[in-house]
């Protein structure tokens, strides 16, 4: 079961974390699942999440625990690999 979060604005070091143990330290699984939860709390249409909204959510989520800001670029090479 994936884990949610409190706040669209926000995502604490153990949600962060919780995400990441989710997807089996997968971080790009882990933010597409926490994109997808913020669509939910944030009411949007259920779906799956674009590149923006999965990109938003993987610097959220490294922002969490202190890392990089991800590149936009490599992120969406990564998705199209998985996708094809």
């Amino acid at each position: 079961m994936t884990p949610t979060i409190a706040s669209l604005e926000t995502v604490s070091l153990e949600e962060a974390l919780a995400y990441l143990d989710s997807a089996e330290g997968d971080e790009l699984a882990a933010a597409f699942a926490l994109a997808r939860d913020r669509n939910s709390l944030d009411g949007a249409a259920v779906g799956e999440p674009d590149p923006a909204e999965v990109h938003h959510a993987l610097f959220l989520l490294r922002r969490a625990r202190g890392l990089s800001a991800p590149s936009f670029d490599l992120m969406r090479v990564q998705l199209r690999a998985r996708a094809a």
